[in-house]
């Protein structure tokens, strides 16, 4: 059915090709070798690389978490969605928090923060603006 067919003769065919065996050893001269990452793709640098990452966020899930075991009731909290209240009752997986007068809501314990009001930061002015007021007089 389907046999080999020859090259066909003419002017315009080209000579075939025959298959070099491959070497074994070093690369001729002309051979490039393929381009190696040298040390930025060794998986050693990879570990260099994630291990502080992974040690800071472990502290800072570590403080978080002692932050979480001394809350009490009474405490102004700020919850994952932004919520600030304060903590009426708390227990190992579920605090209430009181958002508004009448208002309580359960809220798991994971999702708590201790709540730190900003200090104001406009008081130095208004000293400057006393001073310059006073040397006007």
């Amino acid at each position: 059915m389907l046999q080999p067919t020859g090259a066909k003769a003419g002017p315009a065919s080209p000579a075939p090709v025959q298959a070099q065996p491959a070497t074994q050893g070093a690369p001729e001269h002309g051979a490039q070798q393929p381009p190696s990452m040298g040390l930025l793709g060794s998986p050693l640098f990879l570990i260099i690389l994630f291990v502080p990452f992974i040690f800071l966020m472990w502290r800072r899930s570590k403080k978080e978490n002692e932050a979480r075991a001394k809350l009490k009731k009474g405490d102004k909290v700020v919850a994952g969605g932004g919520l600030v209240g304060e903590i009426t009752d708390v227990d190992e997986r579920i605090a209430k928090v009181k958002i508004a007068p009448g208002v309580t809501v359960q809220v798991l314990t994971h999702a708590l923060s201790p709540f730190e009001e900003a200090k104001p930061a406009a008081e130095p002015a208004k000293d400057a603006k006393a001073k310059k007021a006073e040397s006007t007089k």
